[in-house]
């Protein structure tokens, strides 16, 4: 720890220790950013710090904005800036910098000065790896302690995680406008810093004028709670509204998700009909956290879960509504929500599904319970369903999600959430068939888990990659059925001389009396042989000629 007096010069210095960092983008040669020919992005910036003689181009009019900045050159520029002139200071036991290194000297007083500390690697031994870059998070930890600038809530960027060392200084930059990250939800925190990067970070930090004026962010988190459906919309004003929570068993589940999202009270709870496998959850949810207004579909249901749910809600006081198609849902001035379908008196529960619209800016996700294809044709032809994300009806089930629908609402992302294995098959081909006919992106629960949307209301990201459904391999072709082979001959049958029906080969077949034909046949023919002849079967036995 710095003593206070030491703290205090450092803390009095920030403004000309980023000044400082920033002569780093400079070699000798006065420009402006008119003039640099190979600067694109970002001119307003860093014609602004040239115009504060903060930075300066190379002699060849270039400004090489995609060039990175050093670690040494840093630390050696904010030392000069300090004004440093003794650099007395013990060995930092730095494995790269040893006495007499270029660099030592600097990087030593900068350890004793306390504002660099090294890198810890694998055997865990400290170096400094002069000549490497700071890297975007980094940046973001200096300018936030550098002006002092405190986190007022997260920032959602999908590659920066709640462990992250640089999370809060990365919030910090993107609640006050600094950055924006990039169009994907991502904040890159590992990437080399970029000398255009830099002077657009310092001019933001030294002029609001440059800042970004965006709207503030938004996220629906589609919660992966097994076959059922659970989401939570988080404001662009920080209220926080949840649809749904799965099973009872999965709860827990829910209840620590929140917890994890900040919440602490529920600004609206929608139950979207009284499945269990859509309120179930809403129990624990219920007992975990404060209320301000439950939002039910009126249909009766004699369940002990759904008894249970209603009796908790009574007993802790929770205003509860029963929905109406037309009824608007309010969580701020930004965000419109707006009920397309409920029916209390519907001879199904799915029927009776709550179907939301929420609706921030150019982006709008349709949530529609488990509402089946007869209610999917009622929001065609009452409204203009199209939205830019769809939970699909149902779990995937083919008795949602029908062509017609997906056509009129034509979703850039769909969200299907069930659980793996389900005995129902869901989802079902057809309903995958569709949406890929309609190019949506598939989100599967199952494959991705929770999935978060961020949007600010013009750009939107996904946390998770789009599913590649299985695609049923078509059968081999059944082979076209060869002829038999022909049977062989049936082997002669041996001669059966008694039988009085066997044929002598070349024997006549017609004979003038008895004598001549017991001449080839002693025992005479039976009626049938090609010798047979009444004439000669005196008694009528139909044996001719026998003995």
């Amino acid at each position: 720890m710095l003593p206070i007096t030491l703290r205090g010069k450092i803390m009095k210095k920030v403004v000309g220790i980023l000044f400082t960092v920033l002569l780093l983008l400079s070699i000798v040669s006065p420009a402006s950013a008119a003039t640099f020919k190979d600067v694109s992005s970002y001119k307003a910036e860093i014609g602004y710090l040239v115009d504060k003689k903060i930075i300066t181009g190379y002699p060849d009019g270039t400004f090489k904005p995609t060039a990175d900045l050093k670690r040494l050159n840093a630390v050696q520029m904010i030392l000069r800036e300090k004004g440093i002139t003794d650099f007395t200071a013990p060995n930092p036991g730095l494995t790269d910098m040893k006495p007499g290194t270029h660099g030592y000297k600097e990087v030593a007083k900068a350890v004793q000065l306390g504002f660099i500390s090294g890198k810890t690697a694998a055997n865990g031994t400290k170096y400094f790896d002069p000549n490497g870059t700071l890297t975007r998070a980094q940046m973001a930890k200096i300018l936030a302690e550098g002006y002092g600038l405190k986190k007022t809530k997260d920032y959602t960027f999908f590659d920066v995680s709640d462990s992250h060392g640089a999370k809060d200084y990365i919030s910090t930059l993107a609640t006050e406008n600094i950055t924006t990250g990039f169009l994907d939800g991502t904040f890159r925190p590992n990437d080399k810093l970029q000398r255009q990067h830099f002077a657009a970070f310092m001019a933001r930090l030294l002029d609001e004028k440059f800042r970004t004026k965006s709207n503030p962010q938004m996220e629906v988190h589609f919660i992966d709670v097994g076959q059922g459906d659970s989401i939570l919309i988080q404001s662009p004003e920080g209220k926080n509204m949840l649809v749904d929570a799965g099973t009872k068993g999965s709860g827990a589940k829910v209840v620590s998700f929140l917890k994890s999202k900040g919440v602490t009270t529920l600004d609206v709870v929608v139950a979207t009909h009284p499945d269990a496998d859509h309120i179930g959850g809403l129990v624990p949810v219920l007992q975990n956290f404060k209320v301000n207004q439950f939002i039910d579909s009126g249909k009766a249901h004699t369940t002990d879960t759904y008894l249970e749910l209603l009796q908790l809600i009574d007993t802790k006081n929770i205003p509860f509504k029963v929905a109406a198609t037309g009824d608007k849902i309010t969580l701020g001035s930004l965000l419109s929500t707006t009920v397309l379908h409920a029916d209390s008196s519907a001879s199904d529960n799915n029927d009776a599904s709550i179907v939301l619209h929420a609706v921030y800016g150019s982006v709008s996700f349709l949530l529609t319970g488990d509402a089946d294809a007869g209610i999917e044709q009622k929001l065609v032809n009452n409204y203009n369903v199209k939205s830019t994300y769809l939970k699909a009806g149902h779990h995937g089930s083919n008795t949602s999600s029908s062509k017609a629908f997906l056509n009129e609402v034509k979703p850039a992302g769909t969200i299907l959430s069930y659980g793996k294995d389900n005995s129902y098959g869901h989802p079902h081909s057809e309903v995958v068939a569709n949406l890929k006919a309609v190019n949506s992106n598939i989100y599967s629960t199952v494959n991705s888990g929770d999935i978060t949307v961020v949007t600010n209301g013009a750009t939107h990201a996904v946390s998770a990659k789009p599913w590649a459904a299985p695609v049923t391999p078509k059968p081999d072709p059944t082979p076209t059925p060869k002829p038999p082979a022909p049977k062989p001959p049936a082997p002669a049958p041996k001669p059966d001389f008694g039988s009085g029906l066997y044929v002598i080969p070349g024997a006549p077949t017609s004979f003038q009396n008895c004598t001549a034909l017991k001449a080839y046949y002693p025992l005479g023919v039976k009626k049938g042989h090609p010798a047979y002849a009444s004439k000669h079967d005196r008694d009528k036995d139909n044996w001719a000629c026998e003995s």
